[in-house]
């Protein structure tokens, strides 16, 4: 199997965003029940400042504007931003890289990472780069809620008894088979943006990489937002993962 250049996988993985079917996909301005879950539970009353991180077309940007916050939207595709600035020209959207944030130290209350966002950027230094530079904007204490991929939740979230769910886990794992990256975490997803290699490790492993970076992790859940369940059980039944964790 021929490897495949680390930056041609990210450009890859960029590429799916500038497609029409993403701009309908991520157009809307609903927040996802999690994301609203962790935001009304862990960031700090407006009117603080937020960073937005993976804006898209301005789904979150919009939602945490609606709750009074100040926000400052950034992404990489300009395709989604452009939406963003016709739709909502007096909101501030940035084109911006996640991994060098072009802001000074301890310059945000809070910050948001969308829709499994993080798990775009490859290689893992990326990642890991990305997580440092937020926690370095953010505050003493500030809040970071971000969400991820889950290979062994995708796997088997169907259960025991939702045929489906099996044949949808063999189909998963049949896209891994050219998967050169697939030892690395990094799992072959594929919907109408086309194909994306997409951080999926077990929940524990993102937990470890917050820790690492200066985060303590305060709240874990699944797509249904209910907080309290033990890790073990969000791994083996959960697709996408949300993280509420904050500054030390």
């Amino acid at each position: 199997m021929t490897p495949v250049p680390p930056a041609a996988i990210f450009k890859r993985n960029l590429a799916s965003y500038d497609t029409s079917w993403s701009a309908v996909e991520y157009g809307s301005d609903r927040a996802h029940p999690a994301e609203a879950a962790l935001v009304s539970a862990f960031f700090p009353p407006a009117p603080a400042r937020v960073l937005d991180i993976g804006c898209g077309a301005g789904r979150s940007t919009i939602a945490l504007a609606e709750r009074g916050y100040s926000v400052v939207a950034i992404d990489l595709s300009d395709a989604l931003l452009k939406i963003a600035r016709d739709r909502h020209p007096t909101h501030d959207f940035r084109t911006m890289d996640a991994t060098r944030l072009l802001f000074d130290d301890e310059s945000f209350d809070a910050a948001l990472f969308s829709y499994n966002g993080l798990d775009v950027i490859y290689p893992l230094a990326g990642r890991l780069a990305c997580l440092s530079e937020v926690q370095r904007v953010l505050r003493p204490l500030g809040t970071f809620v971000l969400s991820t991929h889950n290979a062994i939740g995708t796997v088997c979230c169907g259960g025991l008894f939702y045929p489906l769910g099996y044949l949808n886990a063999v189909r998963f794992l049949g896209n891994q088979i050219t998967n050169g990256v697939v030892g690395e975490w990094y799992f072959r997803y594929e919907d109408g943006g086309g194909p994306q290699f997409l951080f999926s490790a077990p929940p524990s492993r993102t937990v470890a990489q917050l820790e690492s970076a200066g985060f303590t992790v305060v709240a874990v859940c699944g797509d249904d937002a209910v907080l309290g369940r033990p890790l073990r059980r969000i791994t083996t039944r959960y697709q996408h993962v949300h993280f509420a964790v904050r500054k030390r």
